[in-house]
């Protein structure tokens, strides 16, 4: 069912609008129950917490369907997955469920992230590629409701039986409509078979608010179809030429600490894409010589970084 704007939304205290005129987001002081395709809900209104301050009730498309709530209190979610306790809705603009996020604190001055993971609660999950229990911190869905992706708190790591093979994987995952793998972030550096050979698959600046975008991808037929990597890739044409394509080098985007960036490879018929984010090549791989030299460096990185199995200390 289409997830439309309520008639009337009481105690508005705050707005902004579209430029056609449409509501684009609000915050409330007074209980509205806004009817969705996952049931009566009851955005946020009370009197901003340690943990709520400058929440947003709720926020709209242009079109004026329903984007996200937050919620008053952590309610009850049904989805495909089983009910979920959520704070945090998002919907697709057609009306059905996009994604739950269980927590929905803001981090800040008061509230850590250890804060807020410390109120986390670990749920179980299984697929065909791995069942495992965890602390997770959203899950999103297809129009359709089946899974999407998954995000994981940042010290969680979970095993999954990939196409490539068993492996740890951090930061999340994201699956095909029909349920199948399509992509992990591994949970330390991995050999990867590829059409131009073996790769160490990891990317030491992913993004751990999102699972959806990961080092080691898969088409749903299970074949590997992209691989991350830093370092160099050394290529040797039909012609002998001879030329390397690097990492290029930043601060991270959670620390002031200098990282290698991804090389990322992309696989097609016969082909392969090499993109170092300045450049993209591509290259037959019948004819062409590849040479991968790794240069990843997750000695800079904190414990939390690397997930709980790093680390002797037990924060939990």
């Amino acid at each position: 069912m289409p997830t439309a704007i309520p008639v009337a939304l009481h105690g508005i205290t705050q707005r902004s609008e579209y430029a056609n005129g449409m509501l684009a987001e609000c915050c409330l002081d007074e209980p509205n129950v806004v009817h969705t395709s996952c049931g009566d809900l009851v955005p946020h209104f009370s009197e901003p917490t340690v943990r709520s301050k400058d929440l947003t009730s709720m926020t709209f498309y242009p079109s004026g369907a329903i984007r996200t709530i937050s919620l008053e209190k952590q309610t009850l979610v049904p989805t495909t997955l089983g009910p979920i306790r959520a704070e945090l809705v998002t919907f697709h603009e057609s009306g059905q469920l996009d994604s739950v996020f269980p927590l929905n604190g803001h981090i800040g001055f008061g509230w850590t992230e250890a804060d807020e993971f410390g109120l986390a609660t670990p749920r179980s999950f299984s697929f065909s590629f791995g069942e495992f229990r965890a602390k997770i911190i959203n899950v999103r869905f297809y129009p359709s409701g089946e899974v999407k992706s998954l995000t994981l708190w940042p010290s969680e790591t979970v095993t999954l039986r990939t196409p490539a093979g068993t492996f740890r994987a951090r930061v999340g995952m994201r699956l095909h409509p029909n349920g199948a793998l399509s992509s992990f972030e591994p949970a330390m550096p991995i050999a990867v078979r590829t059409p131009i050979g073996f790769v160490q698959a990891y990317d030491v600046d992913a993004l751990s608010m999102a699972g959806d975008q990961n080092s080691v991808r898969f088409n749903e037929q299970g074949e590997l179809v992209h691989v991350a990597t830093s370092g160099d890739i050394i290529v040797k044409s039909a012609s002998s030429t001879t030329h390397r394509i690097s990492s290029r080098t930043r601060l991270a985007l959670a620390s002031d600490k200098p990282v290698k960036l991804p090389i990322e490879l992309s696989f097609g018929a016969d082909v392969v894409s090499i993109d170092n984010g300045e450049v993209c090549e591509s290259f037959s791989t019948t004819d062409t010589q590849f040479m991968a030299l790794p240069d990843i460096d997750t000695t800079s990185l904190g414990a939390c970084d690397l997930g709980c199995d790093s680390c002797a200390v037990n924060c939990a």
